[in-house]
Parts: C-alpha cells; sequence; structure tokens
C-alpha cells in the first residue's frame, strides 16, 4: 500500500519541497545503467552531466531488508536527494559499489547499522545528509577514491566515520562536517573548529548542523529474546525503538506478549517506544505455532546516557616504580579496556600526538628510549563518548652495565 504525505517538509534548516509530496517507497535495487528507472526509483533524467538521474522524494523503511538504496555497477550520472530511509537494521541505508559520477544530497538516514557506505567507488560527493543514531555513520572502503564528503550531520553514532580508501576528501570550500561528538573549540567565533576531526581528516569540522533529523527520527534497537542474557539486563540510548524477536526451534514463534512496569500485556506487532524513565521492567513471553506458551520471563531496560570508562593496561615486561612512573619496553603490549553498560565501544587512541587510530588489539610503543604519551578514549553504540584520557609510559630497553669494583686495602 503506497500512501502520500502530501506539502512540505522541513528538514532542520533545509526546505524540501516536492511538487509530487513524499511517498513510501520499497528497498531501491540498481544494477548497471541500465536499471536506472521509474520502478527503481528514478523520477526524472537521463543520466549525463547536465541531466543526472534523479532518486528523490522516497521515505523507505528498511527494517525488513538489507539496504535501502543499493546501487552496483554504473558509470552514468545520478543524484540520490531528499529522500528519508528509516531504521537500515540489517547492512547499509545507501551503499555505492563499483560506481563513478554519483551523488547525494539532502537525505535523512537514521536508526540502523550504517548510514552511507562506498565500496570501490570513486567521484561521488555526499553533502548536506542528516545522519543519527547508526552504528557506523559514513564509511569508505577500500579502493574507494576522489570521493568528497562534506556540510553532513552526523547525530550520536557510535562510529561516526571511517575511511579505508584514498585521496577521499571530508570537506569542501573550507567546510567539513558536523560530528555530535566533536570537542574542539572554535576561538575565532568562525563556525569551525580549531582543531580537525580525528577519526577522518576533516580539517575544518563544523560548530553548528547545516542539516537537522526529522522529528520523527530515533535509534532503534533489536532485542532478541531467546538471547538474553541470565540476569535478563540490557541497556539502550534513551528515545529507542525497541524491536522484539524471538525464537523456536521447533514450528516457530506465533506472537509475542509484552508489558512494561506491570501494565497490561499487549501483542508485539511493530517496534515500540520505551517510557521516559531511566530503569524500564518489561515482562514477557512468546507461544509457538501450536499454541505452546513459553513461562513469562523479566527483562530488566536501563537507558544508557554515560559515556564508557576506558582503563590502560600494560603487559610483560612493565615495571611500577615508587614514584608512580610505569616503565616498559618496545615489546610490552599495551591494552586498552572500555566499560559500558551498551557492552559495546569502540575504542581510539594515539602515540605522542600523532594520528589517532582506531584500537583493535594490544600494541607496543616505537620510538626511542624516555616518556611516551599515550592518549585515547571511547565511544559506545550510542554515541556516548568519553573524554580523551592519557597515559605517560616511560620506556626502557637498555640492559643494565655492571661495572668490576675492588675494594681498597
Amino acid at each position: 500500500m503506497r500512501c502520500v504525505l502530501a506539502g512540505v517538509m522541513l528538514l532542520g534548516l533545509t526546505m524540501l519541497g516536492l511538487g509530487q509530496g513524499w511517498a513510501v517507497h520499497d528497498p531501491i535495487y540498481i544494477h548497471g545503467d541500465n536499471a536506472f528507472t521509474w520502478e527503481n526509483g528514478v523520477v526524472k533524467g537521463s543520466g549525463t552531466p547536465d541531466d543526472p538521474y534523479v532518486i528523490e522524494g522516497w521515505i523507505i523503511d528498511t527494517r525488513a531488508q538489507d539496504y535501502g538504496i543499493y546501487i552496483d555497477g554504473t558509470r552514468a550520472h545520478f543524484v540520490i536527494r531528499n529522500c528519508q530511509i528509516r531504521y537500515p537494521q540489517e547492512r547499509a541505508g545507501i551503499f555505492l559499489s563499483n560506481v563513478r559520477n554519483g551523488r547525494i544530497e539532502g537525505n535523512a538516514i537514521f536508526g540502523g547499522k550504517i548510514a552511507i557506505q562506498l565500496l570501490a567507488t570513486q567521484d561521488v560527493i555526499i553533502t548536506k545528509n542528516a545522519i543519527g543514531f547508526c552504528d557506523y555513520g559514513i564509511v569508505i572502503g577500500g579502493a574507494s577514491q576522489g570521493n568528497t564528503v562534506c556540510e553532513n550531520a552526523l547525530y550520536n553514532c557510535g562510529f561516526p566515520a571511517k575511511d579505508e580508501g584514498i585521496k577521499n576528501s571530508w570537506h569542501c570550500a573550507g567546510r567539513g562536517n558536523y560530528w555530535s561528538d566533536y570537542r574542539g573549540q572554535d576561538l575565532n567565533k568562525d563556525g569551525i573548529g580549531d582543531t580537525p576531526y580525528e577519526l577522518v581528516p576533516d580539517l575544518y569540522p563544523l560548530m553548528s548542523p547545516p542539516v537537522a533529523l526529522p522529528a520523527e527520527a530515533a535509534p532503534m534497537r533489536t532485542v532478541d529474546l531467546s538471547k538474553v542474557g541470565e540476569r535478563g539486563i540490557v541497556a539502550l540510548a534513551p528515545g529507542t525503538l525497541v524491536r522484539l524477536v524471538a525464537q523456536d526451534i521447533g514450528v516457530g514463534v506465533e506472537k509475542i506478549f509484552y508489558r512494561l512496569d506491570g501494565t497490561d500485556f499487549l501483542e508485539y506487532r511493530e517496534p515500540f517506544p520505551l517510557p521516559d524513565r531511566a530503569v524500564v521492567r518489561m515482562e514477557y513471553y512468546s507461544v509457538d505455532k501450536l499454541g505452546n506458551r513459553e513461562p513469562t520471563k523479566t527483562l530488566t531496560i536501563y537507558l544508557d546516557i554515560h559515556p564508557p570508562v576506558t582503563r590502560i593496561y600494560a603487559g610483560d615486561p612493565s615495571y611500577l616504580a615508587p614514584d608512580g612512573k610505569l616503565w616498559i619496553t618496545s615489546r610490552t603490549p599495551i591494552e586498552l579496556r572500555s566499560e559500558d553498560a551498551s557492552g559495546v565501544a569502540n575504542i581510539f587512541y594515539r602515540l605522542d600526538g600523532g594520528d589517532w587510530r582506531h584500537y583493535t588489539g594490544p600494541f607496543t610503543v616505537p620510538g626511542p628510549e624516555g616518556p611516551h604519551k599515550i592518549e585515547y578514549y571511547a565511544i559506545d553504540a550510542y554515541g556516548n563518548r568519553e573524554e580523551v584520557q592519557s597515559a605517560v609510559l616511560w620506556k626502557d630497553d637498555s640492559a643494565p652495565v655492571t661495572q668490576p669494583s675492588v675494594a681498597s686495602p
């Protein structure tokens, strides 16, 4: 069933007015230039630089699909603009693979795993998009080059950006992107951060968002009731829509029933919001297709508004001196561990003021003997960011020297 939302929709500071109105559309899959058709969401254009194909004005609910918009193996010029892609829970909201000559502009993507992902893609411009509540914001994969990302706004993403390609630009005309976790200053009040954003080479991060998410944007999390731990506790971001799933080894689950804080039981039909409380008690049970009902179980849901806490550990060999100095060698493994209510956190670190790196496992400290400064922080799955922590480790790779001595007679 198609429904049309007539009129004009306001996306933050950008007015999105479409003559046809906004309409619901199924996920769009385009394989090759010949697939730019009306059935695949193209509303106009011929694919040339002066008259690109235009995919515009669609609302795409992606929660039961792999992708919202998937484009593969194209060279025609195209624009994806003024679309709203909701809850890409499985893969990505917009995914481009082996693509050239594209433009992604003025869209809102929220509540999923990855908002925008490029793979082996060149000469694509990503601008003025509002992205929020995703595990990953914008991901540029290997073999992607010459792409430009600027004037986007990213809100509360667990891993806001990642660039594994080459010669991609994260700013244009002296303007970068807005990052809700950016902690830099703007001392001259020109609207541009004084220091680069550390996860990608955005040299001109914006201090205020150029576009905003629509009012209905919200995080969404899937709670697999068959995998709830023994303690029956999960942590979710405030405002989360809860999606319940259950499994039955035999004939399969027919229905799920739940209630919050002692209210009446309801049949689960679609994701629902949580009450605005720090702790919510949910009771639930499922019924299989033969009418077998499981015993009522209880789940305690905490709303996670606190950033992770990261600690640094030095392996062997290491030595903590009485004066508080921690001594290591070039072969000492350094480990970073984060604790967070959500159970998931991305950790970033840098050595001696160098480039920030994504922590994937224990590392060693290169360079000369003497003091080395390690800075680190973590972002949890809901975009809560820890303040930058630091530690100074003292490095000693030299063996002791024994000097013989002869006692005087």
